[in-house]
């Protein structure tokens, strides 16, 4: 299947230039008439709008010119005036765009003559001939939005003199998206795919059985904290210098010199961010893939600001991260005995049991330690519990910093410790029969940010 780029004119005849059989202009049209008619698409005026705008530009040969700002001033009537940084609407459009174009493809168009997709990462469509069933692999519906995944430029200088200050969730953005990638290859590689009464350990089946067997497979969601990078720049920024940053305080420069190497001179600005990937959700989503792989369980990945109620009700979900990072955690463990807590002014996060059990702890917060002579005590709470919908899957491994979300993953994907997990589930429930539901505490200690092998602190069974 060949990728052809825009045609050289609108009007229709001018064939795409890169030899063969080329889509036309003609037949690109005739295509996009499908895509709005087709049920799919009939009630989703933005996204005909979006999907007709992208595809007009890139026949006239104006592709370069889709940018986020440009789609978001015309197609969606923000105008001049529109922020990118502020006001997510294209990323999240084009991410269910996207969506829609593999749903339409998967059905209604299955036998086009013409694909049109949306490549993740760019804005200017693709026009190919459609292969025979089974030979095109489409868009993964929840893959990551590298416009933001990759947005927030390399350790290097940047453009116009800056250099960015080593921060964790630059160096996590990259690695997260490498490590899951190599979690899923090397899982796969390294051994053959088979039904999961053969190629899984006992204790893996009685936990994870029920993602295991089903064909479904599972979205890995990770969590959207808000963060701001720290930026140098030998000079004075313009006061509308685009993307806007703030000018650091006399005091907070201080402050940052005194705990991050800087070069002498200059000024430091923060720049806000919402797309960073922490470390131990990267290093669960290799855990994960590990687990998964060899049986043959497909994977995706997204990001908590693209998700919708109704992804949590179509798809296995696994989220990650803690609840004010991701703020669909509150949502969906309201109902059960354990909960989240987020960070008050005199209080920090904690996991907390509405009902603890005699002699039991109702909460479980973060204990700091002197890095170089005692560990830190961190907690993550593990929900394994039926999907929203009854129908689907639905599992949560929410570290209250992510330290803890990694080794609460690690616990969940290491046959020893599943064996463990299933002891303790079957004291407290001795008759139980069937596929688990459940919510444990685990607790780590960290030592230099890494953590320790995990405890079971606390159990309990849900029954629905």
């Amino acid at each position: 299947m060949e990728q052809l780029g825009p045609t050289t004119s609108a009007s229709g005849g001018s064939p795409a230039r890169n030899g063969g059989n080329p889509v036309t202009a003609n037949e690109v049209h005739s295509q996009l008439d499908r895509i709005r008619r087709s049920p799919s698409f009939q009630r989703s005026e933005r996204l005909q709008r979006f999907l007709t705008f992208v595809c007009e530009y890139t026949l006239k040969g104006e592709g370069d010119r889709l940018h986020e700002y440009l789609i978001g001033s015309e197609v969606f009537a923000r105008g001049p005036n529109y922020a990118p940084h502020e006001d997510g609407i294209v990323r999240r459009q084009a991410h269910a765009l996207r969506r829609k174009l593999q749903e339409y493809y998967e059905k209604d168009g299955a036998e086009d003559p013409v694909r049109i997709e949306l490549p993740v990462g760019r804005y200017v469509p693709l026009f190919r001939r459609n292969s025979p069933a089974g030979q095109v692999q489409p868009v993964p519906p929840h893959a990551p939005e590298p416009e933001s995944a990759l947005a927030p430029v390399p350790l290097q200088a940047a453009p116009g003199g800056s250099r960015t200050v080593r921060v964790s969730w630059i160096i996590a953005g990259v690695l997260g998206i490498a490590l899951f990638g190599a979690g899923w290859f090397f899982g796969t590689r390294t051994r053959p795919a088979a039904p999961v009464g053969t190629a899984v350990a006992e204790e893996v089946r009685e936990i994870w059985g029920p993602w295991l067997e089903g064909k479904d497979g599972a979205t890995l969601c990770f969590s959207n904290p808000l963060t701001a990078v720290i930026k140098h720049y030998p000079e004075l920024l313009a006061a509308d210098s685009q993307p806007p940053r703030q000018l650091l305080s006399p005091d907070q420069v201080r402050f940052f010199r005194s705990v991050v190497s800087l070069p002498p001179g200059g000024l430091l600005y923060f720049a806000p961010a919402i797309s960073q990937a922490k470390m131990g959700e990267a290093f669960a989503a290799v855990y994960l893939t590990s687990l998964f792989a060899p049986a043959g369980v497909p994977m995706r990945a997204t990001q908590s600001r693209f998700v919708s109620w109704e992804d949590l009700t179509r798809q296995n979900m696994i989220l990650l991260g803690n609840n004010e990072a991701n703020p669909w955690l509150d949502r969906i463990l309201n109902k059960y005995p354990y909960q989240l807590t987020r960070t008050k002014s005199d209080k920090q996060r904690a996991i907390v049991i509405s009902q603890p059990d005699p002699g039991e702890a109702g909460e479980f917060q973060i204990r700091y330690g002197d890095e170089r002579l005692t560990a830190t005590e961190e907690y993550a709470l593990i929900s394994m519990l039926p999907g929203v919908d009854g129908r689907h899957l639905l599992l949560l491994i929410n570290g209250l910093n992510t330290q803890a979300t990694q080794i609460a993953a690690e616990y969940l994907t290491t046959p020893e410790r599943l064996k463990e997990l299933s002891a303790e589930l079957r004291k407290h429930d001795p008759s139980h029969a069937g596929p688990w539901n459940f919510q444990a505490v685990l607790r780590t200690e960290v030592h230099d940010k890494v953590p320790t092998k995990a405890a079971l602190v606390s159990l309990k069974v849900i029954k629905e």
